[in-house]
């Protein structure tokens, strides 16, 4: 069974910053080091996962494949608490029966009522927050967003707090690491940050911290 990870999500001033590593492990065996954690369901919509890969693929193409019908039905885009509100009675559903899916996410996304990022349980749990972090790592990437994180966050600052807690959980827990993905979602649209970008703004943390 495929499992552990970082992942997080943080609102800024204008929409929200999705990072994730990219490391999938099979208790002490590193199972994969080019996982997908990221998936777009809308242009403006992007779940992350963490916990068992199967449970969490099959529920991200079920997500998207539902919001893509109904919405394109009633001709509009779908309210990012909309969609965890999908999401969390499927989770919730599965497990009254005893057969639970065993996944967190992060739904991060910008609609009409601005940014919004939520984290859902495995149980069906919808928590709407300011940042999140899921996974094995997430201890260490919380605290170090605690200590950073600010209202009006720009959106570059927003990317380096988020780099910056992602890399402290890769540097502290063995089932997070083997490189970042990194999204950005405003009214525009969602943006996949290349490695060469990614890597700029670890550079400039380097420098500011002097973490390298």
């Amino acid at each position: 069974m495929l499992k552990g990870t970082t992942t997080i999500g943080l609102v800024f001033r204008d929409g929200v910053v999705i990072a994730a590593d990219k490391r999938a492990s099979a208790g002490t065996f590193v199972a994969s080091k080019r996982a997908v954690k990221i998936h777009p369901i809308t242009d403006k919509i992007v779940f992350t996962i963490s916990g068992l890969v199967a449970d969490a693929q099959v529920l991200v193409k079920w997500v998207r494949t539902s919001v893509y019908r109904t919405f394109l039905q009633i001709e509009r885009d779908p309210l990012v608490s909309e969609v965890a509100s999908l999401t969390s009675l499927v989770l919730h559903s599965n497990f009254r029966t005893l057969l639970p899916f065993l996944v967190h996410f992060i739904i991060g996304g910008v609609d009409v009522k601005g940014p919004h990022i939520f984290f859902l349980d495995h149980a069906g749990g919808v928590n709407e927050d300011k940042f999140l972090a899921t996974g094995s790592g997430s201890p260490v990437a919380m605290g170090i967003l605690e200590n950073e994180y600010r209202e009006g966050l720009d959106r570059d600052d927003a990317i380096r707090v988020a780099l910056r807690a992602l890399r402290g959980a890769i540097r502290r827990d063995t089932a997070t690491g083997d490189g970042i993905d990194l999204a950005v979602v405003t009214d525009e649209g969602t943006r996949f940050y290349k490695p060469d970008e990614i890597n700029g703004f670890l550079k400039g943390l380097d420098e500011a911290f002097g973490e390298g």
